[in-house]
């Protein structure tokens, strides 16, 4: 679903953090009356995001976005062994994940406006999670790539919610 200004939000509600996202990345936008750039990001202001962000470069031409920054909750659910920060999508989804997540990604820069979802990805053993998230275009720096914000909610692990949440729940000890 792609969201606007003159959207109904209703759908959000059951998604407060995504919710208060869309709020907020509004608001910065009419603040700033442009997009925002990651330095316009003041980790202060999104509180309710920490854990659950990912900042990211869009890489159209491979459709292999990389990882510029990532929550401690998202990290968890890449299952990576190390930081997913500075690793391309390719490192943990499977091909066909990749370039459906690199099309979102394009898709919201495209648009200029958030862009909410719901997604299942595979990871590169086979194993899924899902999730729900909003992406949040930003504009281009000066010798910069293409870059989204994203935050997410509601995960899932192997198509079941209630292991995705005692796994959140797992996380949370450490925000």
């Amino acid at each position: 679903m792609f969201i606007s200004a003159q959207s109904d939000l209703s759908e959000l509600k059951e998604y407060p953090r995504l919710l208060k996202t869309w709020y907020w990345y509004s608001g910065l936008c009419e603040k700033l009356n442009h997009l925002p750039t990651r330095q316009d990001i003041n980790p202060a202001d999104i509180k309710f995001a920490l854990g659950y962000e990912m900042l990211v470069e869009n890489d159209r031409e491979n459709k292999n976005p990389r990882v510029r920054l990532v929550g401690i909750v998202a990290e968890e659910f890449m299952d990576l062994s190390v930081s997913g920060t500075g690793k391309t999508y390719d490192a943990f989804l499977d091909d066909q994940s990749r370039i459906n997540a690199c099309k979102e990604v394009t898709r919201a820069l495209e648009q200029r406006q958030p862009l909410f979802g719901i997604m299942t990805c595979t990871r590169k053993d086979g194993r899924s999670f899902g999730y729900a998230r909003i992406i949040c275009p930003l504009q281009k720096m000066e010798n910069e790539l293409e870059m989204v914000f994203i935050t997410f909610q509601s995960f899932t692990e192997n198509e079941g919610p209630q292991s995705g949440t005692q796994k959140e729940e797992a996380v949370k000890r450490w925000l």
